[in-house]
């Protein structure tokens, strides 16, 4: 058993790859520790986000703080504190912060999955 307190979990501020500006991730698990799971919590400043793209396995988001935008390629859902998103293997998409707004989500994939990035969404 591994328990984690956030405070004791280092801050990545991580720039390129999978964000169009930046982001600040706090990795949790990570497939050093779990054969199965990668866990972290990602903070997007206000207005920025995740390229488009896919995974090779399911996604799951639970949203912590602020608001932010999930979209895939037919719809967009503002997402609040509160909000579980289940985004499905295969399924291209996106996600971040509103402009007037940071958000906050933890961010749940398979320890052993792979991710195709494309272009930045145009808002």
């Amino acid at each position: 058993m591994k328990v984690f307190k956030r405070s004791d979990v280092p801050v990545e501020d991580v720039k390129g790859g999978a964000f169009c500006e930046r982001a600040e991730v706090q990795h949790f698990i990570t497939a050093e520790i779990s054969k199965d799971f990668i866990v972290s919590i990602v903070h997007f400043p206000s207005g920025h986000r995740t390229r488009w793209h896919i995974h090779d396995c399911d996604q799951i988001l639970y949203i912590l703080d602020g608001i932010g935008m999930v979209a895939n390629e037919s719809a967009q859902y503002e997402v609040t504190p509160g909000m579980l998103i289940i985004i499905h293997a295969g399924e291209k998409h996106w996600h971040g912060a509103k402009k007037e707004s940071h958000l906050t989500h933890i961010m749940i994939l398979k320890a052993d999955s792979k991710a195709t990035m494309f272009e930045c969404p145009t808002l």
